[in-house]
């Protein structure tokens, strides 16, 4: 599939994706590779319009709600001319591709979920253990086409748009939820005198439960936060409430209401769901809280 690429968004998910359209795929900026952000120090301000095929990594914040807010989605596809392959990238409640592609017909739109880490977020981008792609009707069949432009994986999959939207918001519930039972289960350790990395590591070597959240100290505090975890947590109570799954939702705010009492028991607070994690270290230091470790 031989396409002008564009990228909007130069953050988390985008910044690796550009480079590795630059340096692995060989496109040229501002000949077959176009990248646009509005913030001004991205240096991302090329004509977004001259791509046939353009990737949306804009953020999907929390809202006053606690639902995802797609407005910065929506700025973006009222910016977009003519006819587009456009593939989101960004996180999304289930249903928004298929409510994108009907309002927006000229286009065949696509859903990418990425996985990454922040601090390995080239790492797994061009290594990723699964790649999916989501398609509506409308993209369905050219599908197969965008997936072979992208990073080759051991899992590879296209399925419905709703389906691959569900699997983003679904990991990333499972990984919260791991981390706050894991911290029950560190909590229970330091009660009963005993060390909680010789469990980590016994659990670990379960290949059904791996190493993977089991870290509580991950980033120099118990607890999720950072740009992900929280955010997408809350949207999925949300999204669970529209849907009419009152249990379900409640079930997992009190996950987000167990991890907002582990943060403040060091000082932290959670207010801004976006908070990087070094930042709310660095809060933390500032507080002279410091976290315990079991």
């Amino acid at each position: 599939m031989q396409s002008k690429i564009g990228l909007i968004g130069i953050g988390m998910v985008g910044r690796p994706a550009a480079r590795y359209f630059e340096e692995v795929k060989g496109l040229e900026r501002g000949r077959d590779l176009f990248l646009y952000d509005s913030n001004p120090a991205k240096n991302a301000n090329d004509d977004i319009n001259q791509a046939e095929l353009v990737f949306i990594c804009v953020p999907t914040p929390r809202s006053k709600d606690g639902a995802a807010d797609l407005s910065y989605l929506e700025a973006v596809f009222e910016k977009l001319s003519g006819e587009k392959i456009a593939v989101i990238k960004s996180t999304i409640p289930p249903g928004t591709t298929e409510a994108f592609q009907k309002k927006y017909l000229q286009h065949k739109i696509l859903f990418n979920p990425e996985f990454l880490d922040a601090k390995f977020a080239w790492e797994q981008f061009i290594k990723p253990p699964r790649q999916i792609m989501g398609f509506t009707s409308a993209s369905r069949e050219i599908a197969p086409a965008v997936l072979a432009l992208l990073p080759k994986a051991p899992f590879t999959s296209q399925i419905a748009a709703t389906e691959a939207e569900l699997v983003k918001y679904a990991s990333n519930i499972h990984y919260a939820r791991k981390v706050n039972f894991v911290n029950i289960v560190a909590s229970l350790a330091e009660k009963l005198g005993v060390n909680y990395d010789n469990v980590r590591q016994a659990m670990a070597a379960d290949y059904r439960i791996g190493d993977s959240h089991l870290d509580v100290l991950h980033g120099g505090y118990r607890g999720f936060a950072g740009g992900c975890l929280p955010k997408d947590l809350s949207a999925f109570i949300a999204h669970l409430e529209a849907r009419g799954l009152t249990e379900e939702a409640e079930l997992l705010r009190r996950d987000s209401e167990f991890n907002r009492k582990l943060l403040a028991s060091q000082g932290l607070e959670l207010e801004d769901m976006s908070v990087p994690d070094h930042d709310l270290v660095a809060q933390k230091k500032l507080n002279g809280n410091g976290p315990k470790a079991p």
